[in-house]
This record gives structure tokens, C-alpha cells and sequence, in this order.
């Protein structure tokens, strides 16, 4: 008996622990978080098939895990300043494997993520919406297909533009460090 409780507490422990390693969280993917290293990632994913891009280069730029079908099920970005390592900056997960703690996941359609959290913004492009969560700090994105495009109303392709770090450190221009604008360009029938 003592037996047998042993093993399903052993059990839900470790179903509990795989369940966290998936959930999706502000700033966290598991225990994942942008102060990740990449070895650290080499040991998190030591059982999964990767790719270090560029392949042969110390500087590891982007980091893919593969499921066992050889899709990519996570794209980890880093961030390289002064030709060394900084952080990860992103990662883009293409699983539904992974969800949020409301269960939001690639899987998920645009009434799903509006049911569970408030869209802060919404940008169309060409063939896809880009929601933006701020309670998660993240972007979801969504083909247009899938959606009713007039809640969007009009179409137009909007650009967020930003000066370049070195442009920053122009003493004209630092005034205007952390700033981003906005375009949007529409056709004059619209």
C-alpha cells in the first residue's frame, strides 16, 4: 500500500514538473527566462533534437528545439552586443505543447486569447494580426485567414521605427533614446 502511494505521488510529481516546463508566463517560458544561458538550454533540452545558428560559430544567435516529427517547436533568440552573449531576447513557440496559465497556445484562435486576456493593440501586416498582451509581454500572431477582418476596420501596414543604438549615442539624437514611432501607410482609397 505505502508502496503504491509512493509511486503515484512520484508520479504526479513529475507530471506537475513537465506541466510547469510548458507553461507560459510574463518574461518565462518553464524556468526558462531571459537570463538563461545557452548551456543551460544544452541541459534543459539535452534529450531533444537543436540547432545552433550559425551552425560551427561560438556566438549562438538563434537556438531550435525540434519535436520528435522534425518541426521546430521552440526558437530561442538570443541578444549579442559587443560580439559576446548578453541574453535571450525571445523565443517563438510554434507548439501547441506549450500554453499559457488561462491555456492559451499556438492551438488557440483569436476569440480564445480575447475571452482570456485584454489585447493592448492590435497591428495587421500582409497576411497575419499581431496581438499584443501586455500581462504576458508577449506577441501572439494570427493569420488574417482565420479572422474576420473588419474587426480590425481598415487595412494598412503599420511600422514601428526606433533609432539605432549608435544613433542614441549622437549627443543630438539621445534625447530621443528608448522612443519608437509608428507609420501607417493605407492606399488613398481607403
Amino acid at each position: 500500500m505505502l508502496r503504491t502511494v509512493l509511486g503515484l505521488a512520484v508520479l504526479l510529481l513529475l507530471v506537475q514538473c513537465a506541466e510547469e516546463s510548458t507553461v507560459i508566463k510574463k518574461k518565462q517560458l518553464g524556468k526558462i527566462s531571459n537570463g538563461t544561458s545557452i548551456e543551460d538550454l544544452d541541459k534543459i533540452f539535452k534529450n531533444d533534437s537543436v540547432q545552433k545558428l550559425p551552425e560551427g560559430e561560438s556566438l549562438v544567435r538563434e537556438y531550435k528545439v525540434f519535436d520528435a516529427s522534425g518541426s521546430p517547436s521552440l526558437i530561442f533568440v538570443t541578444r549579442v552586443e559587443n560580439d559576446s552573449l548578453k541574453a535571450l531576447e525571445h523565443v517563438k513557440i510554434y507548439s501547441p505543447s506549450y500554453a499559457t496559465e488561462k491555456g492559451i497556445s499556438t492551438a488557440s484562435t483569436f476569440e480564445d486569447v480575447r475571452g482570456q486576456y485584454s489585447i493592448d493593440d492590435i497591428e495587421p501586416s500582409f497576411s497575419s494580426a499581431i496581438l499584443f498582451i501586455d500581462e504576458l509581454n508577449a506577441t501572439i500572431s494570427l493569420n488574417k485567414k482565420d479572422l474576420n477582418i473588419d474587426e480590425f476596420g481598415y487595412r494598412s501596414v503599420h511600422l514601428v521605427i526606433s533609432l539605432s543604438e549608435r544613433r542614441t549615442k549622437l549627443p543630438e539624437w539621445s534625447r530621443f533614446t528608448g522612443l519608437s514611432a509608428e507609420i501607417q501607410i493605407r492606399s488613398i482609397l481607403q
